[in-house]
């Protein structure tokens, strides 16, 4: 269960390790309210983003009931996973501002209705978890998946956190972050994509 815990928590490490919409909107949110209300965007955020991942995680339970469908499954997690490569490759080239308008909604609800509108989200969570599983890391069924889903929860505040906190930081040096985390976490989605791929094909 220890396991489970800890995936969840490095699934959303790596998810919100490179600066991107919510990430910068909890730099500007700090920035423009205060670092309190960086962390209740945070908190708002990662609770969202918690919710779906355990529908992502859920989602897999099906696999035992139909194994059928696990090698399509599989082919359509490859694409995600090169997909997904492929944005944070392209996302590399380009400047993340945090000048973004972060008007006078509750941080809190701004936090939670930009995470739920985050459409990355689910397809990563249920790639990685389907590369996870196809290699024998992890066990995509009750109690495992809620233990994933707190760890997705504390890694996604924690990395909220860390821009809420660090935020004067990021907004001045977001070009280089943007192009250097985004370009780490394109090979790491190549990376597990091919291991599915080679599941596949074994």
């Amino acid at each position: 269960m220890g396991v489970h815990f800890l995936y969840g928590i490095l699934l959303a490490v790596i998810g919100f390790l490179a600066p991107a919409m919510l990430n910068m909107t909890t730099v500007r949110t700090s920035i423009d309210k205060g670092r309190n209300a960086g962390f209740l965007f945070a908190l708002g955020a990662s609770l969202v983003n918690s919710v779906q991942s355990l529908i992502s995680f859920s989602f897999l339970r099906f696999l035992d009931s139909n194994p059928n469908v696990i090698d399509w499954l599989k082919r359509i997690g490859v694409l995600v996973l090169f997909t997904l490569a492929y944005f944070f490759y392209q996302q590399s080239k380009k400047v993340i501002s945090a000048r973004e308008n972060t008007k006078q909604t509750h941080p809190f609800i701004l936090g939670a209705f930009l995470s739920s509108i985050n459409m990355l989200a689910m397809p990563y969570y249920f790639a990685s978890a389907l590369g996870l599983e196809a290699s024998g890391q992890i066990i995509a069924t009750p109690p495992y998946i809620y233990f994933m889903a707190v760890g997705v929860l504390i890694g996604g505040f924690f990395m909220f956190s860390v821009y809420a906190i660090l935020a004067e930081i990021v907004a001045k040096r977001s070009q280089f972050i943007t192009k250097n985390l985004n370009i780490m976490l394109s090979t790491l989605f190549t990376i597990l994509a091919i291991a599915v791929l080679v599941d596949l094909v074994i």
